[in-house]
């Protein structure tokens, strides 16, 4: 599919005299750089459940993970769940556009509630545990619990999984059926940090309301029966170009790539020829270095 017109403010004057350079660029002045979709299933998704005795539980193998606070019969601990996703499918240098995360919540306790994705900071294991239900069962090696990111030898920093307190994506889930939490700067940031250096994808945690008792969510796992209820998430993506500077993908550095990217400044996407987060002179100045009538 193509990727949609481009639409950023009018160019201030501070680069109107650039623009005018850019008479190749016909009206309208549109990126016609293709962009290509990856959906893919999680590989590792695991519960962090909060133990009231002492005890470690996990559930690395099972069908479900949760997300919340329980009731009483449970203690009233919390439950988090946590995903992670392998991008070897996307071309390393691509540049991410979107990126949309998609579960099946499929039991609930309670009414309307925001459950939060939260970029994990350390890495984490998915053993064989399997129970039925949110109270787990005896960890077994390289499962993760509340207190051991890969049990019974490593432990996290800080009980309940290390990862960053603002959250990339909230959405609101309520009865059972599927949920999509939208594209939003702070995803698209999560993944392209995770293509770009693979070493520190470590996934999101699921963090539900952990304030109320009986707000636990269940969401099916990546070994759920049913394949289309895996978490999945939708990345559209476009190829790096071999050489900086060619937006349009026609092998060309040109005036029509200079308006694409004027198009874009203040902004950021494929524009962002260094990947610093806004398209601006830093950007202007790659392309011009690579000129290529």
């Amino acid at each position: 599919m193509q990727t949609s017109e481009l639409m950023a403010p009018r160019p201030s004057r501070h680069h109107v005299g650039l623009a005018a350079l850019a008479v190749a660029c016909a009206a309208p002045c549109a990126s016609t750089a293709v962009a290509d979709t990856a959906v893919l299933r999680s590989v590792a998704d695991v519960t962090l459940i909060q133990p009231n005795d002492g005890l470690q539980y996990a559930l690395g193998a099972a069908y479900n993970i949760y997300c919340g606070r329980v009731g009483v019969n449970g203690g009233g601990t919390l439950r988090r769940a946590v995903v992670r996703f392998d991008l070897s499918a996307i071309p390393a240098g691509s540049t991410i556009l979107s990126v949309s995360y998609k579960a099946y919540m499929s039991q609930t306790n309670s009414g309307a509630n925001d459950c939060k994705l939260h970029r994990m900071l350390a890495p984490w294991g998915e053993g064989t545990s399997f129970a039925f239900g949110g109270g787990g069962t005896s960890p077994e090696v390289n499962d993760a619990t509340w207190t051991y990111n890969f049990w019974p030898t490593s432990t996290w920093a800080v009980p309940g999984g290390v990862f960053v307190p603002t959250a990339s994506a909230t959405k609101s889930v309520n009865a059972v059926g599927f949920y999509t939490w939208a594209t939003v700067p702070a995803l698209v940031a999560d993944v392209q940090a995770w293509l770009d250096t693979p070493a520190v994808n470590y996934g999101w945690v699921m963090v539900g309301n952990e304030a109320t008792l009986e707000t636990a969510k269940r969401f099916d796992a990546r070994e759920s029966s049913d394949i289309t209820h895996h978490p999945t998430i939708t990345v559209v993506y476009t190829l790096a170009s071999a050489t900086p500077g060619d937006l349009n993908g026609d092998g060309k550095i040109n005036g029509v790539d200079m308006g694409i990217l004027l198009a874009a400044w203040g902004g950021t996407g494929p524009a962002d020829l260094n990947r610093d987060g806004i398209v601006d002179g830093a950007d202007l100045g790659l392309l011009l270095s690579n000129w290529k009538p």
